[in-house]
């Protein structure tokens, strides 16, 4: 028996199976120079793997012709048999193989790269969509040239702790919920994609639990403890019964928390309204049994990361106007707030993201959207369609100066003025926001106020933005504090304004969901506490022991530092007070 410490990322205990995934990486390629008189030789290499990858797909295109219904996914491989007949593309390859006498890996990945730029550069929509079939053209070439394998495709055929390195948000979604008890990674953090993805379905997750794939076999069963943060690999019985037993507990803890009050009311009658974060993909049925009373963070993201492209506007509207319409049911005022696409850093679509040096720092977010304003048109045409059906409210992400506020305002008002002209109805007074998660647009947040109708705050990239620590990096993990002075004083600046300036302010950083952070975040005055719906009951229930006097008594407590104490320091002091509020907070955290 092993026990492994973590991070505890998502509320939950699980047992079960091992199922190891390894993902679909990147494949590894080496450049070198080929010996003078062995240009035909690597050009015969190049020639092999093309008749490889030709087979494969003829045979793929044969099988298909027999099962599809439309022809349509037939036509998809024929294209990409073309391309790799392409004798351009075959004349580019040879010439750097023979002409620079690179081997036959780096010649197809430099060939292709050039291609790819050239489609990336067009306007014409069709060539743009070319892009993704060069990808996989040059993904097929690579592995007969290297013998590396594609990774299995998950089959999971019974319910499973999902073990890994690490997974992408895309890879999360795609999972059948109903197969997976938990998650466990090698790498990530508590706000990193997994950990936001296992929170919105309800599935216990620890992360940052370093080479826990080396030390477990695929099929042993292991104990998940998603609170505490820790696995348990091939348990002996006393530890299968203790935890069998805290299992139960849990269960009757989860119960105790749903007492059918609206959530976030305070004990002396005072609120904190507490909404949802939601991810398309992830079904939202259960919103309303936890207490939602709003979705304060829609990820629209997940729309292009689920499917690997673009969806077109027909499926945005969908998405926008089935969320739209259902939080009608939530509360007498309850809206949804669509995040815009915030694509880029960690969130990566092959064919529409580019490999940056720093991504984070890169053209992510509102900054991607206003370089390519037919994507930026296309998602406001379907959002603003989608409010003829219920409260939306529209917020970009990663604001960092007013500029990016008055550009994408331009953008706003043309795309309305295109469903005037086609008669499309709309709401013309959409509330539209900023969300705060850079230093720059927390401290410049008065500004920004002229050009927004709320604010909401995203603590996670915040924090991380502030702390100069990459969130989803488990070796810089003790420096994500949402606890450091730093942050605090930004908080209680932005919090302030927004206040003073009666602009709404929310916050839906992953943080929000903390009991210990996120009661804080509400006594700094934030209207909304936004989080993953399985937190909801816990962050009611402590919320309910507490009235506005305890709550300024917090704030006080937290910003009393004079900034020489750490972050985790201060954590510890907002524990100790919590605590003595709530005798029994670590039983209702179970």
């Amino acid at each position: 028996m092993l026990t492994i410490s973590g991070l505890a990322t998502a509320r939950g205990l699980a047992s079960g199976p091992v199922f190891l995934y390894r993902g679909d990486d990147e494949i590894p390629v080496t450049e070198y120079v080929v010996p003078v008189g062995r240009e035909g030789d690597e050009f015969m290499r190049y020639k092999r793997a093309v008749n490889d990858v030709g087979r494969d797909l003829e045979s793929l295109i044969s099988v298909l012709r027999e099962r599809s219904n439309n022809g349509e996914d037939v036509k998809v491989f024929e294209g990409h048999l073309m391309i790799l007949e392409d004798p351009i593309l075959k004349k580019e390859i040879g010439r750097l193989i023979v002409e620079t006498r690179v081997n036959a890996e780096a010649a197809v990945k430099k060939g292709i790269d050039k291609f790819r730029r050239q489609f990336a550069r067009m306007n014409d929509e069709y060539f743009r969509e070319r892009v993704r079939d060069l990808d996989d053209i040059e993904r097929r070439l690579l592995r007969s040239l290297t013998g590396f394998t594609k990774s299995p495709r998950l089959d999971l055929t019974s319910p499973c702790i999902i073990v890994a390195d690490d997974l992408t948000p895309s890879e999360t979604v795609q999972l059948p919920r109903e197969m997976v008890l938990g998650f466990a990674t090698n790498g990530g953090s508590t706000t990193s994609h997994v950990a936001l993805l296992a929170r919105a379905m309800g599935i216990p997750c620890v992360t940052g639990l370093g080479f826990v794939t080396q030390k477990v076999k695929a099929g042993v069963q292991v104990l998940l403890d998603g609170t505490a943060g820790t696995i348990t690999i091939d348990p002996d019985e006393k530890a299968v019964r203790d935890f069998e037993l805290l299992m139960r507990r849990a269960q009757d803890a989860e119960e105790q928390l749903k007492d059918g009050l609206p959530a976030g009311t305070l004990k002396d009658g005072g609120e904190v309204k507490i909404f949802a974060n939601v991810h398309p993909g992830v079904p939202f049925g259960a919103l309303k049994d936890m207490g939602a009373r709003g979705v304060g963070l829609y990820r629209s993201e997940y729309l292009w990361l689920n499917d690997g492209k673009e969806p077109d506007e027909e499926t945005q509207f969908e998405a926008y106007r089935k969320i739209a319409e259902y939080v009608k049911n939530l509360s007498p005022d309850a809206h949804v707030t669509i995040r815009a696409l915030d694509i880029g850093g960690d969130k990566t679509v092959r064919g529409i993201t580019v490999k940056e040096a720093n991504p984070f720092l890169g053209n992510r977010s509102i900054r991607y959207l206003l370089s390519d304003k037919r994507v930026f048109r296309r998602q406001l045409r379907a959002i603003l369609r989608a409010s003829a059906f219920g409260n939306i409210k529209l917020m970009y992400p990663m604001i960092s100066c007013v500029e990016e506020m008055r550009e994408a305002a331009v953008v706003m008002e043309e795309t309305k003025l295109e469903l005037d002209a086609a008669g499309i109805a709309y709401d013309r007074n959409m509330p539209v926001g900023a969300m705060i998660e850079v230093p720059a647009a927390a401290l410049n947040v008065r500004a920004l106020a002229k050009y927004c109708d709320f604010f909401s705050i995203g603590t996670n990239d915040l924090v991380q933005y502030t702390m100069a620590a990459d969130r989803s990096n488990e070796e810089v993990a003790h420096l994500y504090q949402p606890t450091h002075p730093a942050v605090l004083r930004l908080m209680e600046h932005i919090i302030g304004v927004a206040n003073e300036l009666k602009k709404p302010i929310s916050v839906c950083g992953e943080s929000a969901s903390d009991p210990i952070v996120g009661i804080l975040w509400a006594s700094f005055g934030t209207d909304i506490l936004s989080m993953s719906a399985t937190y909801i009951p816990l962050i009611s229930k402590i919320l309910r022991r507490l009235t506005r006097a305890d709550l300024d008594e917090y704030k006080n407590l937290a910003l009393s530092f004079d900034g020489g104490e750490t972050g985790p320091e201060i954590m510890e002091a907002c524990r100790r007070w919590m605590n003595g509020k709530i005798p029994d907070l670590d039983d209702l955290m179970l």
